[in-house]
């Protein structure tokens, strides 16, 4: 387990802090808090993780997840705002994702507590260690999928002309 960020709120923070030192005492090398701000090591995360979790209780666009995909790592993130609008659940989303044009992609969760994560965290895994094909192929999917501004723009540039006609 690595975690790498910081909370505002500096009681959360403390807990953290809290939480690293107790993780650090029984699992010296198993688990890693970098209770900081480290983009570049962020990247490294990215690329060695097979799954990130992004529990946001608000999050407006979302590019963590989005980041985390292009060097095929699995989300698995709240039911809010951008993580919602980027990540179609494999289980619960074929429908939501086709209308998209897109396919499922990662894992998501409702709910603020931790029965709603373990849920997803439960079928990620289970799908890691039951069919590593499939998980394989999930990586190589999210990897293909295109979040750039290409598509949006090019949906623009046709309402523009359209409004232009009229």
């Amino acid at each position: 387990v690595v975690l790498l960020g910081s909370a505002p709120d500096p009681r959360i923070q403390n807990e953290f802090v809290n939480l690293k030192n107790q993780l650090h005492s029984s699992h010296n090398d198993r688990a890693r808090l970098c209770l900081t701000y480290d983009e570049p090591l962020s990247h490294l995360i990215y690329g060695g993780a097979d799954f990130i979790l992004v529990p946001s209780i608000f999050e407006p666009c979302g590019l963590t997840q989005l980041t985390a995909m292009r060097y095929g790592t699995i989300p698995i993130v709240r039911k809010t705002g951008g993580l919602y609008d980027t990540v179609f659940d494999v289980d619960d989303d074929k429908e939501r994702a086709a209308s998209q044009g897109m396919e499922p992609n990662g894992f998501n969760f409702e709910g603020a507590d931790p029965a709603g994560v373990d849920y997803a965290l439960n079928r990620a895994i289970s799908g890691w260690y039951e069919g590593r094909d499939w998980f394989d192929s999930l990586c190589r999917r999210v990897m293909e999928q295109d979040w750039s501004w290409n598509r949006p723009a090019l949906d623009y540039l046709e309402v523009y002309h359209a409004a232009r006609k009229q």
